[in-house]
């Protein structure tokens, strides 16, 4: 690898603390060799079941503060890593809180927010909210276009127009197209890390067949603002970096 190249390390929707524990930590371990100068959260890094609008397990509802604890504690060891650039992109999960307040609790909402529960300026993260989105070089990053399932990735790049990585669908998707002037677009999203038992919106076949663990990596030409994106699966709690095997 050239020593120009800047590394990139995307983690994907986690859902804390609804976390596939053992992908977690896979992930980590080879995170930590990887060492990334860019680190992008691509969002739902937090899951807010609690303040969700849906119907809710009376055992996992009213505990808003263990999620976010459960984040804090998550952002401690991704913090660890290193990283000189660090992206929070909110999520739709993320996004919940926001509606909840909205809601039912508008006094509270100068108050109470994710940036603060999570203290992403104290740790000197770049917060991206919902619906928005970022650059990384020449890529764009944001959690999702509005579309879900098997297209989204398209979807995004059809957006766009251009280069994207986006979240949400908890699908291991990489697409290259290009265009009549030449120009080659990538769009790609890098499945998930979170825990099938505790979706109860879904049937859980479902979950099995479509959604993948996994995360991405890069490689950023600080002279051209190119990024070279990696998709790396996790197959039975082992995934493979830069030639090297990991086991979770």
């Amino acid at each position: 690898m050239s020593s120009q190249l800047e590394v990139i390390l995307v983690i994907p929707d986690a859902h804390h603390p609804y976390i596939d524990k053992r992908a977690w930590k896979l992930m980590l371990t080879a995170a930590k060799d990887l060492k990334p100068k860019h680190l992008v959260i691509i969002g739902d890094f937090v899951d807010f079941y609690t303040v969700s609008d849906h119907s809710k397990d009376p055992k996992r509802a009213g505990k808003l503060l263990e999620e976010v604890n459960a984040g804090n504690k998550a952002l401690d060891e991704v913090d660890a890593l290193g990283a000189k650039n660090k992206i929070f992109i909110a999520g739709n999960h993320c996004d919940r809180l926001q509606r909840y307040l909205q809601n039912k609790a508008p006094e509270l909402f100068d108050f109470v927010d994710v940036p603060s529960l999570l203290q992403l300026k104290k740790r000197g993260y770049k917060y991206v909210p919902y619906k928005e989105h970022t650059k990384l070089g020449k890529i764009y990053l944001t959690h999702d276009v509005g579309s879900a399932g098997r297209t989204a990735t398209f979807a995004a790049l059809d957006t766009y127009q251009h280069s994207v990585i986006t979240g949400h669908a908890h699908r291991m998707q990489y697409i290259v197209e290009g265009n009549a002037t030449g120009e080659v677009m990538l769009s790609a999203q890098f499945g998930w890390l979170g825990d099938a038992k505790k979706i109860d919106y879904m049937q859980q076949v479902k979950v099995k067949k479509n959604w993948a663990l996994g995360f991405g990596i890069g490689y950023m030409d600080p002279k051209t603002g190119l990024c070279y994106m990696i998709p790396v699966p996790i197959i039975n709690y082992t995934c493979v970096v830069n030639g090297k095997l990991y086991r979770g």
